[in-house]
């Protein structure tokens, strides 16, 4: 009687939580991107001919954990021929090399790091 009792606690416990037969929706989505994700400037330009403006784009949706966003710095894997500046505006500085530079920023979405860029200073 006693083991009855519990499996009927434990049944009507389920009801209205509707998850117990794994009927939750727990999904979530995160993008985060770096845009453009492919860019080309000119190097033996001069400005903005010889530059690309890079921007953050981000959506979040669904039941996703709480997680703070972190501001992040931007980079270029080639810092001497294609700098970029802290509000992402990169520039092809060197009218003699051909280059392709990865850009990225160290900034996070809800956990998620921001997936690079290219830029091809043609």
């Amino acid at each position: 009687m006693k083991t009855n009792r519990w499996l009927l606690a434990a049944m009507l416990s389920c009801v209205p939580l509707a998850s117990c037969g794994g009927n939750g929706n727990n999904t979530c989505n995160i993008t985060a991107a770096v845009t453009p994700a492919t860019a080309t400037a000119d190097r033996t330009m001069a400005p903005p001919g010889n530059q690309a403006q890079f921007s953050l784009k981000s959506s979040v949706s669904g039941n996703c954990p709480r997680l703070p966003d972190t501001l992040g710095m931007w980079s270029s894997s080639d810092p001497l021929n294609v700098p970029i500046s802290n509000q992402g505006l990169a520039t092809c500085q060197n009218g003699s090399v051909s280059v392709v530079a990865t850009i990225s920023n160290s900034g996070w979405v809800q956990g998620r790091s921001f997936t690079t860029a290219t830029l091809t200073c043609k």
